[in-house]
C-alpha cells in the first residue's frame, strides 16, 4: 500500500513539475535587458552552454537586478543538471539561487505581478530539484507552495500571455488530480477551482505565441500532456516535431520524440531516430564528453527497456 501511494505522489510529481523542464522568469523592466534575457532561454533552449554563459556575464555587467540575475543563474544550473554536467556542482549552485532569489523578494514589501510570476516559478523550481534528488516530501511541499500564489495573478485578468500559461497549467493539473486522485481534493479545497478544457485553450493559445519563450514553454507542456495524461500519442508526437523543428540541437526535445515514437510503436522510424540522434550527439560541439554520455546512456537505457 505505502508503496502504491508512494508510485501515486511520483506520478503527479511528475505530471505537475514536467513543465519546469525549461526556464519560466518574469522580464526585467530594461529593453535591453530583456532582449538579453530572450537572448540567454533562446541559447538554453538550443543546448548552447557556453554562449548561455557568457550572456549571463553580460548581464552581470549591465547592472540587472540581483533577483533577476539568480533567476537566470538558477535556470543555467537546472538545464546543466539535465544535461548531466558537473552534476554535484550544478545542484548546489541552482539551490543557492533559488534560495536567494526567493528570500529577496519574500523580503520585499513590494509585489506586483512579475514578482509573483517569479515567486510561482522559483517555488515550482525548488520543487522539481528536490523530486530530482528523491525527496518527494520536500517536493510535494514545494509545489503546493508555488501553487498558493496563482490566486494573486489570477484574481484580475491579464493580458499577459505568460500568466495565461502559468494560468493554463495550473486549471488543467488542478481539474485533472480532482478527477483522477479524490485523495488530494481536501488539500486543494482552499485554492482556485481547475478546469481542464479552459487550461489546455489556454495552453493551445501560448503555442502559436509570438513569444518564443511563451510557445516553446506552452509546445512542452502540451507535449507532455498528452503523453502522460490524456494518452493521445499523435497530439503529443505534433508539439515534440514543433519543438525538435524549432531547437534541432535540444537533446531533451528529442528524446521525448523518441520516447513518443517507441510508444506509438513507429520502430522502424525509432530506430533511425535514435541512430541519427546518437550520431549527432557523437559529433556535437556544443556539449562535452560527460554530456554525451548521459544522454547516449539514457537513449540506450530506453530502447533496451522498450526491447525486452
Amino acid at each position: 500500500m505505502k508503496f502504491a501511494f508512494r508510485r501515486r505522489i511520483s506520478f503527479l510529481l511528475f505530471l505537475s513539475l514536467s513543465f519546469l523542464n525549461s526556464g519560466f522568469a518574469a522580464l526585467s523592466n530594461n529593453a535591453g535587458q530583456d532582449d538579453l534575457i530572450n537572448s540567454f532561454f533562446k541559447s538554453l533552449y538550443n543546448f548552447s552552454f557556453q554562449k548561455a554563459d557568457s550572456v549571463v556575464l553580460v548581464l552581470k555587467d549591465s547592472k540587472i537586478d540581483d533577483i533577476t540575475l539568480l533567476i537566470v543563474k538558477a535556470n543555467l544550473s537546472w538545464w546543466k543538471l539535465l544535461s548531466g554536467d558537473e552534476v554535484e556542482n550544478n545542484l548546489m549552485t541552482c539551490s543557492y539561487c533559488i534560495d536567494e532569489s526567493l528570500r529577496l523578494i519574500l523580503k520585499s514589501s513590494k509585489r506586483d505581478k512579475n514578482a509573483g510570476l517569479n515567486i510561482i516559478y522559483l517555488y515550482s523550481l525548488k520543487a522539481r530539484l528536490e523530486n530530482y534528488k528523491g525527496n518527494t516530501l520536500k517536493a510535494v511541499a514545494n509545489f503546493f507552495k508555488s501553487i498558493t500564489y496563482i490566486q494573486e495573478i489570477s484574481e484580475s485578468p491579464v493580458a499577459d500571455e505568460k500568466v495565461n500559461l502559468v494560468l493554463g497549467m495550473y486549471y488543467y493539473f488542478v481539474d485533472y488530480i480532482k478527477t483522477r486522485h479524490f485523495i488530494f481534493n481536501a488539500v486543494l479545497l482552499p485554492f482556485p477551482q481547475g478546469n481542464r478544457e479552459k487550461g489546455l485553450e489556454y495552453l493551445e493559445k501560448c503555442a502559436v505565441s509570438d513569444d518564443e519563450m511563451v510557445n516553446t514553454e506552452a509546445n512542452y507542456f502540451l507535449m507532455k500532456i498528452y503523453a502522460y495524461s490524456e494518452k493521445e500519442y499523435p497530439k503529443a508526437f505534433v508539439c515534440s516535431k514543433i519543438l525538435v523543428a524549432h531547437h534541432p540541437d535540444n537533446l531533451v526535445y528529442k528524446l521525448e520524440q523518441l520516447k513518443l515514437l517507441l510508444k506509438m510503436q513507429r520502430n522502424e522510424e525509432a530506430r533511425l531516430f535514435k541512430s541519427e540522434m546518437i550520431y549527432a550527439i557523437q559529433n556535437s560541439e556544443k556539449i562535452n564528453k560527460s554530456q554525451k554520455n548521459h544522454f547516449i546512456s539514457q537513449i540506450e537505457d530506453l530502447t533496451s527497456i522498450t526491447n525486452k
